[in-house]
């Protein structure tokens, strides 16, 4: 897993951010650019899911933080409850879930397995279409889109799977998400799949919302916002 500080000015308050898969800085970016300058949170960039696995030296400056809250995105709400993290407060779920790889609670394990067969230059293209759920916000991503191959982001789509492939049983987390926010245009992480794995959990629907989020909530502070619905 690739860490980075997107602001890191000695707050006391720490907000970690794990996002989707095949992602890289220009998300992240983008929210902190739409950030006021008073925000008051140190912000941590977690992603790249090869492996699932912190430095002990971030997880030992992430726990020296009084205050830690969480904000996962897609398959990013997966992988943050293996980063082996502890203390965490408020967390919130964006359009992913626990059981990534389900007919009920995820993504159908055939079409899965599909996208990460046929995932091209080509189809990456006809993936970000469906992410975005309209031509315009698919423009509006284009410029924020990571700049990273096709293959790489298939190479970490197989991790992914592989990881999800070797657990016998769940592993514990000291912490659990604290709300979920779900699209209701969702065409990756359906609604009907999310609501059923957050059925035990506190979750708004957000109507109009496609797979990707970040055109609705722009900055760090409408982000957390969510929260506390």
């Amino acid at each position: 897993m690739i860490t980075r500080w997107i602001q890191h000015r000695g707050n006391d308050r720490l907000l970690l951010f794990f996002n989707g898969w095949g992602m890289d800085g220009g998300i992240a970016e983008y929210l902190q650019s739409n950030t006021p300058a008073g925000f008051g949170y140190d912000v941590l960039h977690c992603y790249d899911y090869n492996s699932l696995v912190i430095s002990q030296d971030i997880l030992d400056v992430i726990a020296s933080y009084g205050e830690r809250i969480l904000v996962a995105w897609s398959l990013g709400v997966w992988a943050a409850q293996k980063a082996g993290l502890s203390g965490i407060g408020r967390a919130l779920a964006i359009n992913g879930t626990l059981n990534p790889i389900s007919s009920e609670e995820g993504i159908a394990p055939a079409i899965f397995a599909q996208t990460l067969d046929n995932y091209n230059e080509e189809n990456r293209t006809r993936f970000i279409r469906r992410m975005c759920g309209s031509a315009s916000l698919f423009n509006r991503f284009m410029t924020v889109s990571p700049e990273r191959t096709a293959l790489d982001q298939k190479d970490e789509l197989a991790a992914i799977q592989k990881h999800i492939d070797a657990e016998i049983l769940p592993q514990s987390s000291s912490w659990s998400y604290t709300h979920a926010l779900i699209g209701g245009r969702d065409m990756i992480f359906t609604p009907e799949a999310q609501k059923s794995a957050w059925r035990d959990l506190e979750y708004t629907v957000s109507e109009d919302m496609p797979h990707f989020p970040f055109f609705s909530s722009t900055s760090w502070p409408e982000v957390c916002s969510c929260m506390y619905y």
